[in-house]
């Protein structure tokens, strides 16, 4: 069976601006310098450093994680909830 999404259905997440941002702080600075004359290593760093935090904050900060609440994910057993009807 094939399911097509609506646009009421399709969100922007966190990660996918992240996505998008990564790039564009890497194309940025390679662009200013080609523009400006200015060194490309320092403003290329600069961008990459950007970029480090970026990934920070989504993996580290930010981590996706489940949608579900507290009370639904951890039932209080230990281990998976293989078999629990979930």
């Amino acid at each position: 069976m094939v399911s097509r999404t609506t646009t009421t259905d399709v969100g922007v997440s966190r990660y996918d601006v992240a996505l998008g941002v990564i790039p564009v702080l890497l194309a940025l600075p390679a662009l200013a310098a080609a523009l400006t004359g200015l060194p490309v290593e320092p403003l290329v760093g600069v961008g990459a450093v950007a970029c480090a935090l970026v990934v920070v904050d989504v993996c580290f900060l930010h981590p996706p994680g489940d949608d579900r609440g507290i009370d639904e994910a951890d039932d209080g057993r230990d281990g998976p909830a293989v078999g629990r009807g979930r």
